[in-house]
Order: structure tokens, then sequence, then C-alpha cells
């Protein structure tokens, strides 16, 4: 067994736990609740503080609802991939080739849903005035990127 095919493994391996792990999180929700009417979420709010107008608010709920319906089918998608590597993997007479390329079509597709993201957020960007948008981004960056804002006050200085 090469390194590639141990690699390749490996992120196979993960990224089915991730998504069992989600799945399972969704299931026990359903199980766990089983009073509430199936498909009857609340309506989309969108939770900020940036001071939207109310124009500027429906049409990012519509952005973020329509990108979260985009999200859905491509988890489907994803899903139906990974379970067809598995499936691959296990046949006795196991082809790497085939896996190296269901695995490419996983990672398009999982591009392509980085893309999309994206792309929603280019389309939020777009609506917000300046000072929006720099808090827009600076949550953004702080929530995707882990980042941090340093208070000065709070900054220990060297004299």
């Amino acid at each position: 067994m090469t390194v590639s095919n141990r690699l390749l493994k490996v992120i196979l391996v993960a990224s089915i736990a991730l998504n069992l792990a989600f799945l399972s999180v969704f299931i026990s929700r359903s199980i766990l609740q089983p009073d509430k009417k199936k498909n009857s979420h609340p309506p989309f709010t969108l939770k900020t503080n940036l001071s939207l107008n109310p124009d500027q608010k429906e049409k990012i709920e519509k952005i973020i609802k329509k990108f979260k319906v985009n999200l859905l089918k491509y988890k489907e998608n994803a899903l139906d991939k990974r379970i067809s590597i598995i499936e691959a993997m296990s046949e006795q007479d196991f082809d790497p080739e085939i896996v190296e390329e269901k695995t490419r079509q996983l990672n398009q597709l999982e591009g392509e849903l980085n893309l999309l993201f994206v792309n929603a957020l280019m389309e939020i960007n777009v609506l917000l005035e300046p000072s929006q948008r720099l808090d827009f981004l600076y949550r953004l960056s702080r929530n995707w990127f882990f980042l941090e804002r340093k208070h000065p006050e709070k900054e220990r200085r060297i004299p």
C-alpha cells in the first residue's frame, strides 16, 4: 500500500466520520423531539447587529435561504459520493484508480460548494454600506479564521 493510498483512506475515513456525526445529530434531534411536526422549521431570521435597513435585511435573507437550499443538495451529493467511494473500496478487486477518480469528483463537488459560499458572501457584501461591510468582514474572518480583535488598552506593552 502506497503512501497516497493510505492518505486517501485516512481522508476518506475522516470525511465519513464527520458526515456520520452530522447525520447522527439530525437523527437524534428528530427522535428526541418527536412531538414537533415534520418540516416545521421556524422561519429564517437574520441574527446580526449590522444595523441593516429593511430592504437590506430582506435581500440578505433571500441570499442566505437560497444558499441553504443549495447547501442541502450539495451535502446530499457529497454523501452519495462518499458512499460510492466506500463501496468501491469494499470490492475484492479493489481498483485504487477508481477510488482516486471518485475522490477527485468529491473534491470537485466540495470546491463547488466553497465557490457557492463565497459567491453568497460576495452578494451580501455588495448590499452592505462601507461601515456595515467592515463589521461583516470582521465577524466573518473571526468565525472563519478564528481571529480575535485586539483591544489596545488590553495589549501588554513592553517598555
